[in-house]
């Protein structure tokens, strides 16, 4: 509970950082400036590129060293310096280093929302142009993947290596005492909406004496309902999302709290990290692909990961979501664009990369399709959720997201959203509340956003 107030305490004191400036003139494209072409060739063969190129990223040191090392098997004639930084400071060395083009990175990785921004300015490559053949490549993406990596032309400004649909993890054990079965199929179709998932809910708090919760935290909804709009947080028009849709979602926060639907774990928290294996807290956590590696398995000492085994299960959620996601740009002044190109083709679409590297190293789910049927071909499994082959519901979901526009307001909107969820989550305000502060706490720091 400390946690969480002291989590609305900070979104009340400062908004998070912000790609904002983005926005601005500098940045905007101008006419046709971005279709046009440069006389830097680029190597059909992308495997016999030679050069040198920046690469910078908020990921880890440990993942970058790992994707240089495939990549240099793959291309050994690129040589690649990767400067790491930590999220904040990089969006902000990042979008200096753009504008100016004082020490710029000729390639970048880009959050889904960051995309959002940059990719509606002159300061990515328009990848669409002939000589990249980044249509050939995007046209065998998910669907979504595709759709968002395009700015509003329809021209492609990044390629992402991965898709992140999401669902519902499971620990097996509980779901088999407290709900009476493990298997995902039946699972889902106990749990397919929100109605199931309350009433379901309420009975493991009542049969576990109040031990064991459905939910793992109030966040789980958060993640559904903001990752499944239809619509964007603002449109072009600077409207916000519409009242209706706000309300609902934060009904049944008030719902999932009241009923003691969640075991109140405080997602992203060390607690609720710990609950993943060492506490018995929770049956269900909602999280895309990346929850599997990135969430479920660091809470597992490395000691007893044969212990963990088949200890997890993935089934499909009501709705087909997505959360998350990286891409690569390309900066559009670097005088390096063969070799920057040679890194953003190989890493989005080398299937032998995709499937033996980074799915079966990593356990990352690819946005390329040829390397995800490879990895279902495979039989791609995990020790962690045993010989369960989780990719070919992975895939089902994938193919029926709806990427929601990314703007500039999307990584303030999650951040207001929670806050106001936080207050709920506490019985500090009402669901009518929530969505007047929402509105007023994204007018606040967006004034040209129009609210009834």
């Amino acid at each position: 509970m400390k946690k969480r107030l002291a989590r609305i305490l900070a979104v009340t004191l400062g908004a998070a950082t912000l790609l904002t400036g983005c926005g601005g003139n500098s940045g905007q494209k101008t006419s046709d400036s971005s279709k046009k072409s440069d006389d830097q060739k680029i190597t059909e063969d992308v495997t016999k590129t030679e050069g040198e190129i920046e690469v910078w990223t908020n990921l880890s040191q440990e993942e970058m060293n790992f994707y240089v090392e495939e990549f240099n098997k793959i291309v050994p004639g690129v040589k690649v310096k990767v400067t790491v930084m930590p999220s904040k400071e990089y969006r902000t060395k990042l979008q200096n280093a753009f504008r100016t083009g004082t020490n710029a990175p000729d390639v970048a990785t880009f959050e889904i929302s960051d995309l959002g921004v940059y990719k509606e300015t002159d300061m990515l490559e328009n990848l669409s142009q002939e000589k990249y053949g980044a249509e050939d490549i995007s046209k065998d993406m998910i669907p979504y993947v595709d759709e968002l990596s395009r700015d509003k032309e329809g021209d492609i400004r990044g390629l992402s290596w991965q898709s992140t649909p999401g669902g519902f993890w499971y620990k097996k054990a509980l779901a088999k005492e407290y709900l009476g079965t493990d298997d995902p199929d039946e699972l889902a179709a106990m749990l397919s909406d929100w109605d199931k998932i309350v009433e379901v809910g309420k009975q493991v708090y009542e049969k576990s004496d109040g031990k064991i919760a459905l939910l793992d935290d109030v966040e789980s909804v958060l993640q559904l309902y903001a990752s499944y709009k239809g619509q964007p947080w603002v449109d072009d028009n600077n409207h916000i999302i519409s009242d209706d849709y706000m309300l609902e979602m934060y009904k049944m926060m008030e719902t999932v709290v009241s009923n003691k639907v969640d075991a109140e774990a405080d997602m992203w928290s060390a607690g609720w990290t710990s609950g993943m294996y060492s506490k018995d807290m929770f049956i269900l956590t909602c999280l895309p692909t990346w929850g599997l590696n990135f969430c479920i398995k660091p809470g597992i000492p490395d000691d007893e990961m044969d212990k963990a085994a088949n200890t997890w299960g993935y089934m499909q959620a009501p709705i087909p979501y997505q959360n998350g996601g990286t891409w690569y740009g390309m900066y559009s002044k670097s005088k390096n664009k063969d070799a920057a190109w040679a890194w953003i083709k190989t890493m989005t679409s080398n299937v032998d990369y995709l499937v033996n590297g980074l799915a079966n190293t990593w356990g990352d789910f690819p946005g390329y399709i040829p390397a995800i049927e490879k990895c279902i071909e495979e039989g791609h499994t995990d020790i962690v959720t045993g010989d369960q082959q989780y990719f070919v519901d992975f895939y089902e979901t994938a193919k029926e997201v709806k990427g929601d526009p990314m703007t500039k307001y999307d990584r303030q909107a999650w951040t207001s959203a929670g806050a106001q969820m936080d207050l709920i989550a506490t019985g500090q305000i009402t669901p009518e509340e929530a969505v007047q502060g929402f509105k007023e706490d994204m007018k606040n720091i967006y004034p040209e956003i129009e609210i009834d």
